[in-house]
Parts: structure tokens; C-alpha cells; sequence
């Protein structure tokens, strides 16, 4: 007995130590895949989400669809809230040990929680013989969802798996106002610029706004669209550069002149979101999340003006260069789960990701699919090509100006101050475009708290 002791012992000095990990971390995946797909006992698991309550019921149908497929194992599913809400509680019950087996987060909070130890490295999971992806299966993924997720931990790693909670900016704009003056959606800045200029001049009101609801969006993307690296793939923060400085007064020389606006500077809108402003016809153009595109559709019975709504890919300010930015979040296991619980929410997590189970997620609720087989499975295929008398033909245009954007991509990198930064990021943005502060002095002000 006390031979076996020891040997023990020394299996888990290497294994925490790192002298053989992935052989022994691989073995014990797989016998903890054989009991759990053998059913030799049930298992628990439980998972949190930060699902808004209109679409809980979609995400709790295929929750409840995987445990009729695994019928040993019990998931304890809720919804504890907004985002925010949701890390604020992970990171108590880190601290505490009773974080649950697996749950969304959002990107800045996941160099936390991988130098904490608290959350779990996929790969491993994600290549088994047994449990993982196929070769085909893996291809079959969009590579910016797949990159995100490898990012978060550097080459090798795997420390989240994309949700099927993504979206991504997109152009909106009033269509029959448009087609009256023989435009087509705009593909350059120059060409926002262009027409709002004309629209200012009919009708006194700015043509484009950019919305706020993610405060860093607007600038993000145009310094990043001018030519500056925002932040580096090693997470070093550049932002005083002339790029940046150039897009900033882009932005700013235009709303000086009455051709730009923010959501908060038009009467109707307020707030972040300028699709209430965009019904009232107090701005011709926005850009905006694809997820709530429904909100940017007039309602007669609203006394909103009835007109049709284009929806195209985000402007750009070189299109031979495009840039655009995905959102959303990404799936983690923590760490104190056990070998089993670890498999069974990894299962779940696989299962959440199959094609077909996620055709009535994606009608319902506007995000964007993973995969190309979701984009292809016929339910899908019905929405995507929605007429434009459907009640989905809004909703899936904005799918498709997403998916236009794809192959360019890109996924913000994660640092330790990826939060704090995407908030002064928005403070500055609002203080520049909204208070009338410096442009050059406020950029530099910015980008030193981070030196």
C-alpha cells in the first residue's frame, strides 16, 4: 500500500510539475470519456450563461435536447444576468471554489482567470480520439472564431471554444431614401462622407451616426481601418500614432459640420444605440450591432415614417484592406470540476456547437453561425434567403452583410487591462465627440495611462 502511495504521489508531481503533462492529462480525459459515454454512473454538471431572457428559451431547448442525447448526464442550467453580472459572480465563486462546470465569458476577463489557474486548457478535449473534433470538423469552423479562442492563450493552447453568441457590426441605411437619389450602399468613408453631405443639405439633419453601445467600437475600427496596429498581437496598447489621430478627426471634422452624429446627440435615440433616432429619420445611416438589426425597422404604428431598410457590409476606409471586428463570447471549463464533469461539459459544449441543433438559435435570436454547415443547413438556408415581404428578411440581410465580412475578420486581443482600456477607449471617444475636447491632447492623455 505504501509503494502505491508513492507512486501516486509522484504521478501528480509530474503532472503538476510538467514533466509529462499531456500524456497523462490525455490518458485521464479518455478514461473519464469512456465512463461518461458508457454511462457508468450520471453526472452533474452545471452551467451558467449571461443569455438576455428572450433568448434563454432558444439556448435552454438545446440544453435540455443534450440531455435527452446523454441521459446520465444532469445539467444544472441559469441564467445569472447580463455579462457583467456573470463574471462578478465567477470571479466571487473562483475565490471561494464553486465556480460551476462551465460557462460563457467574455475575452478581457480571460488572462485573469488562465494566470489564476481557474479555468481549463481545451485542446487536449478539443483533438481526443474519443471526444474532440474531426479533422473535417475542425475546418469546417471560421478561422477568425477558431483564432480568437488559441489567442487567448498563445499557439497550442485552447482556453475557450466559440460560443454561438457572436455578432459584429454593420452598415444600416434608409433604403428608399437611397434608391430615390440613385445611390447604392456606401463601400468607403469617403462615400459616407459624400452622402451625408447631400443629406445635411436637404434635410438639416446629419446623415451617418456610429453607435455607442460599445463604447470603444467607432474608434477601434476606424484607427484600425487608417493603418494603426489599436493593440499589438502581444497585447501592447498603440494608439498615439498618426493613424489614430487621423481617424479621430475624421470623425469629429464631420460632426463639426453637421454630417456626423452620435445616439446620443439625436433627440429620439439617447443612450448607445442610434436605431430610435434611425426610425425618426434623424440620421439616414448608422452602424450598428447585426443583433439588433429589428430594432432599426419602422413601425407605422409607432408613428415612424414607412420606409425599406438596406443593411451592407461595414464601410471601409481602403477597400482593397478591409477591416472589421467580431463580438461575442467564448466557452470555459474551471478548473475544479472533475475528470468526468470536465468531459461532460466539454460534450455539452461540442453538442452546442453541432449545426442542426442551432438552425432555431440563429433564426431567433440574429447571431451569427460558427461553422459553415450552420450556414448551410436547410432551415438556415430557408432564413438566409428570406423574401423581403418575410418577417425574418431584416434579420437574415443582416446575417448575410455579416457573413460578407468574414474573411476579414479580426478578434480583439486579450490583456490583463483589455477591460479598463475598451472604457477609456469609449470616454475618450464621447469627451472628443460629444464635450469638444482636444482631439491631439486627449488621444496622448489616453494612450499614457497604459504606458
Amino acid at each position: 500500500m505504501k509503494i502505491k502511495n508513492v507512486v501516486i504521489y509522484c504521478l501528480l508531481v509530474i503532472v503538476l510539475f510538467g514533466v509529462i503533462p499531456v500524456q497523462a492529462v490525455s490518458s485521464e480525459i479518455e478514461d473519464a470519456a469512456q465512463k461518461v459515454l458508457t454511462g457508468e454512473g450520471s453526472v452533474e454538471i452545471s452551467f451558467w450563461t449571461g443569455t438576455g431572457q428572450a433568448n434563454f428559451p432558444y439556448l435552454e431547448a438545446m440544453v435540455n435536447a443534450f440531455q435527452e442525447a446523454y441521459p446520465n448526464i444532469s445539467v444544472d442550467f441559469s441564467n445569472q444576468g447580463p455579462i457583467t453580472e456573470l463574471i462578478a459572480k465567477l470571479t466571487q465563486n473562483i475565490v471561494s471554489g464553486t465556480t460551476p462546470t462551465l460557462s460563457n465569458l467574455n475575452d478581457p476577463i480571460f488572462p485573469e482567470y488562465i494566470a489564476s489557474e481557474a479555468v481549463v486548457d481545451l485542446s487536449d478535449y478539443y483533438d481526443s480520439p474519443t471526444i474532440g473534433f474531426s479533422e473535417e470538423e475542425k475546418t469546417d469552423f471560421f478561422a477568425p472564431y477558431l483564432a480568437e479562442v488559441i489567442s487567448l492563450g498563445g499557439e497550442g493552447t485552447l482556453y475557450g471554444f466559440p460560443t454561438n453568441k457572436k455578432t459584429t457590426d454593420i452598415f444600416v441605411y434608409n433604403k428608399t431614401f437611397f434608391d430615390a437619389h440613385g445611390w447604392e450602399a456606401p463601400a468607403t468613408w469617403d462615400q459616407v462622407v459624400e452622402y451625408s453631405k447631400v443629406i445635411f443639405e436637404e434635410t438639416g439633419k446629419p446623415g451617418f451616426s456610429y453607435d455607442t453601445s460599445y463604447g470603444e467600437a467607432a474608434f477601434k475600427t476606424l484607427s484600425t481601418q487608417w493603418g494603426s496596429a489599436y493593440v499589438t498581437a502581444d497585447g501592447l496598447i498603440d494608439i498615439n500614432n498618426q493613424a489614430s489621430l487621423d481617424a479621430l478627426n475624421f470623425y469629429r471634422e464631420n460632426m463639426d459640420l453637421g454630417y456626423f452624429t452620435l445616439p446620443a446627440l439625436m433627440p429620439s435615440a439617447g443612450g448607445n444605440n442610434s436605431s430610435n433616432g434611425f426610425v425618426m429619420e434623424e440620421c439616414y445611416m448608422f452602424v450598428g450591432a447585426a443583433a439588433g438589426i429589428q430594432y432599426a425597422v419602422p413601425n407605422v404604428a409607432s408613428g415612424h415614417q414607412d420606409f425599406e431598410v438596406g443593411i451592407a457590409p461595414v464601410p471601409q476606409k481602403d477597400a482593397a484592406n478591409p477591416v472589421a471586428f467580431m463580438k461575442g463570447e467564448n466557452y470555459a471549463i474551471f478548473s475544479n470540476a472533475t475528470p468526468e464533469q470536465r468531459v461532460a461539459g466539454w460534450l455539452l459544449i461540442k453538442y452546442l456547437s453541432g449545426a442542426e441543433q442551432n438552425s432555431e438559435w440563429l433564426i431567433n435570436t440574429g447571431n451569427l453561425p460558427i461553422s459553415q454547415s450552420m450556414v448551410a443547413d436547410a432551415a438556415y438556408q430557408a432564413f438566409l434567403t428570406s423574401s423581403v415581404d418575410s418577417p425574418s428578411y431584416y434579420k437574415a440581410s443582416a446575417v448575410n452583410a455579416a457573413l460578407e465580412m468574414m474573411d476579414w475578420m479580426r478578434f480583439d486581443v486579450a490583456f490583463a487591462e483589455a477591460g479598463q482600456f475598451a472604457e477609456e477607449i469609449g470616454n475618450m471617444w464621447k469627451s472628443v465627440m460629444i464635450g469638444g475636447a482636444d482631439v491631439a491632447s486627449t488621444l496622448q492623455a489616453t494612450a499614457e495611462k497604459f504606458e
